[in-house]
Formats: C-alpha cells, sequence, structure tokens
C-alpha cells in the first residue's frame, strides 16, 4: 500500500494527462471499429485504425518513460489519427450540413470525435508541460 501512495505521489501532471490521453484514444479506436461503418464509409480505413494503435501504444509508453519528444511525436500521431477520422467521413459530414435525405448525428459519429479529440489535446498538453528531456520511472522533477 505504501508503494502505491509513493508511486502516485512521484507522479506529475503530465502522467496524468497522458493516462487521460490513453483512455481517451483507447475509447475512440472502439467507438470508431464499432460505429465507423455506415452507409457513407462502408469499410474502416485502416490507416485510421492504425494510426490510433500506433498512438494507444505510444501513450502508455509515455505513461512509463517520459520523453518529451516521444510526447510530441504521439501528439502528432493523435492529431493524424484525430483528423484522418474526420477526413475519411467527410460525406457522412456533408450530408449532415445538406441535410438533403434527413440523415441526422449519430452518437457514436459524436463521441468519437469528442474522445479524439480529447485524446489529442491531452497528449499535446502533457508533452508541452515536461520540463526535461527524459524521466526515469519514479524519479522526481525538482
Amino acid at each position: 500500500m505504501e508503494f502505491l501512495k509513493k508511486f502516485f505521489k512521484s507522479k506529475g501532471a503530465g502522467y496524468y494527462l497522458m493516462a487521460g490521453a490513453f483512455v481517451c484514444g483507447t475509447v475512440s479506436l472502439i467507438l470508431y471499429c464499432t460505429a465507423g461503418v455506415s452507409e457513407f464509409t462502408p469499410t474502416l480505413n485502416p490507416a485510421i485504425t492504425a494510426a490510433y494503435a500506433i498512438f494507444i501504444i505510444l501513450s502508455l509508453a509515455m505513461c512509463i518513460y517520459e520523453i518529451r519528444a516521444v510526447k510530441a511525436i504521439t501528439a502528432a500521431v493523435g492529431l493524424y489519427a484525430f483528423l484522418m477520422y474526420v477526413v475519411f467521413e467527410i460525406n457522412y459530414i456533408a450530408n449532415l450540413i445538406a441535410a438533403i435525405d434527413g440523415t441526422s448525428v449519430t452518437a457514436g459519429f459524436v463521441l468519437t470525435l469528442i474522445f479524439g479529440l480529447a485524446a489529442w489535446v491531452l497528449s499535446l498538453v502533457s508533452a508541452c508541460m515536461m520540463k526535461t528531456g527524459f524521466r526515469k520511472p519514479g524519479e522526481m522533477l525538482s
């Protein structure tokens, strides 16, 4: 029990932001895989699933070893995954804006957008908050 208290006290805000980015990225990938297929997008885009998978792996790794450059790369991959999702769903978005056939916004689409954006923003803020170039697990910032 003492180990857990010491572990969580030794972590800074960037750790918790990156952990939140990991959770949001995972939720976004799950939502995309379950709700990403519609009449406007008949298949899942492998680039989006790969980008989210890479983002999840990098964000988990940055919770263990905090490296500022890799955190920035993680944020860039999160942005790429989010923007690719928006680009791949552009027919659906255009149909919603034009409102020709009465198609309405689905909860899966909105939640995937929200969690994808949150994953990117959290990882970006985590990278910006880091003061040094590298931190070993459990190392305190001075």
